[in-house]
């Protein structure tokens, strides 16, 4: 099967949570997977779905903030890649459809991409007891990627109508005075890819990984934007979700039963 990819440029938090969804909502009907690379403008804070908002979070007034609509916990999005995998999950053997299953299929392609950059990534190991910082880069958990056993990707996911959606953030750089600021969090157990010695545009890192896709698990991506059914579905979300301060503190969802089907 093919699946689209969307390489997109940068927007705000709110509007790249709302054409997450609206991804998913589309590949409801189509049951096509979607790859999505984007970065955000002005750099924001997003939080886990099932996230308390931390103090720091509302009282600080640096960095713009929303709620994902993924789990995990909050990641400043600056100097990075963020991607986005929307995957029916029909379209995984029954063994990659439960959470760890659809982690490890992902990750196996994004490994062998990295390694097209000489990265040489693996997954984290199962790490006992629960990570109780509000930094998602603070410690690795399961289904992080590392590199000598420090954090280089983060990802969470979520499903709806028997859709996955993932998030994963890559980090090209850190600002740790910036994190420190913005999640009171220290980034020593992080890593970027500056700092293993690659410096390269964003886009040379969503090729790779999209390329490991395709040799791991021979994946044809074929180029796509969204479409109008997705465009007016994202306004939907962006106006009555994520600019709502009843989800974005709470994480209580307009509810309509005709919402994003047109």
């Amino acid at each position: 099967m093919n699946w689209r990819l969307i390489q997109d440029g940068a927007a705000s938090g709110e509007w790249n949570m709302a054409v997450d969804e609206a991804l998913l909502e589309g590949a409801r009907d189509s049951g096509t997977p979607v790859l999505r690379f984007y970065s955000w403008e002005p750099a924001s804070i997003s939080l886990g779905r099932l996230q308390k908002v931390p103090e720091v979070v509302t009282q600080q007034s640096t960095f713009k903030w929303v709620r994902r609509p993924t789990g995990g916990r909050a990641v400043l999005h600056q100097h990075e890649v963020t991607y986005c995998a929307v995957i029916p999950e029909s379209y995984l053997k029954k063994e990659n459809r439960s959470v760890i299953g659809a982690y490890n299929w992902l990750t196996q392609g994004f490994i062998t991409g990295l390694e097209t950059l000489d990265i040489h990534a693996k997954l984290a190991p199962a790490h006992r007891g629960r990570q109780m910082a509000d930094n998602c880069f603070s410690a690795p958990a399961q289904c992080d990627f590392v590199v000598n056993g420090r954090k280089l990707i983060g990802a969470a996911q979520c499903r709806k109508y028997g859709i996955i959606l993932q998030h994963g953030a890559i980090l090209m750089h850190i600002d740790a005075q910036s994190w420190q600021t913005a999640l009171e969090g220290s980034m020593h157990d992080a890593v970027s890819l500056e700092e293993l010695g690659l410096r390269v545009d964003k886009r040379v890192i969503a090729t790779a990984l999209a390329t490991g896709l395709e040799q791991h698990w021979d994946v044809n991506f074929e180029q796509s934007q969204l479409t109008e059914t997705e465009q007016n579905v994202a306004s939907q979300l962006h106006r009555l979700k994520y600019s709502q301060a009843s989800w974005n503190y709470q994480g209580k969802e307009y509810v309509s039963e005709n919402f994003g089907r047109g």
